[in-house]
């Protein structure tokens, strides 16, 4: 499903044999919002959580210097095109842990976010100076302000902060400081640190995935499964 006339506003829906779940979940694929990172990042986790009976999107939005408005805008006209009924889980990792996480601070229609080495406190980051500046690169001249998430909370959507404690590419310290700041916002939230690298939690196979998927019982499927 195509939202925009650039080659990257696509919304692909990966239908269940047989829908066991309530609502959807859209995954955003990360990169440092660079263009040669894709949305074949999130692919084999859409099509794990549609085996697994959960109707599901996987997000490609543009990128690339400058990007911060047009990604945001991108995904609000993608989730408009989710016509699923009943809760709406975001799974972003790094770079896409931002984006979910901006994007359910403007849409009330988003119930969790699941951040998975997400890059959600950019003021950090920037100061750290991540991947080469690459928040400066996707900021051009937006007001970092306006697109960091931890100064947009408290929002209604729930926050779950997973990170992996021998992450080189996004460092710990990024989930436990945005996880101050939800405490201190009062962002309903929760922080898990796992053992394993950045690139752990986009494989179906790893138990960093499968810890993913055990947030979506309560919402998804009305109880612990």
């Amino acid at each position: 499903m195509h939202y925009g006339a650039h080659q990257d506003q696509w919304l692909r829906f990966y239908a269940p044999e047989q829908v066991t779940a309530l609502g959807a979940v859209m995954i955003i694929h990360g990169g440092y919002w660079r263009e040669k990172y894709t949305a074949q990042l999130g692919e084999a986790l859409a099509m794990d959580l549609a085996a697994r009976g959960i109707p599901s999107y996987n997000l490609e939005y543009r990128r690339g210097p400058g990007s911060a408005a047009q990604m945001l805008a991108d995904a609000r006209l993608a989730l408009a095109l989710i016509k699923e009924e009943g809760p709406i889980t975001l799974i972003g990792h790094s770079a896409g842990g931002h984006l979910a996480s901006l994007l359910a601070a403007h849409e009330e229609r988003v119930t969790q976010v699941i951040s998975q080495a997400g890059i959600l406190d950019l003021q950090l980051a920037k100061t750290l100076r991540l991947s080469n500046d690459a928040v400066d690169e996707m900021l051009g001249d937006a007001d970092l302000s306006s697109v960091n998430p931890v100064e947009l909370w408290p929002m209604p959507a729930r926050v779950v902060i997973f990170h992996g404690r021998a992450d080189a590419d996004v460092p710990v310290k990024i989930a436990r400081r945005a996880a101050d700041h939800a405490a201190a916002l009062g962002q309903q939230h929760t922080l898990r640190i796992f053992d394993g690298d950045h690139f752990s939690w986009i494989d179906p196979s790893s138990h960093q995935w499968e810890a993913c998927v055990k947030q979506l019982y309560p919402l998804h499927y009305k109880g612990a499964r």
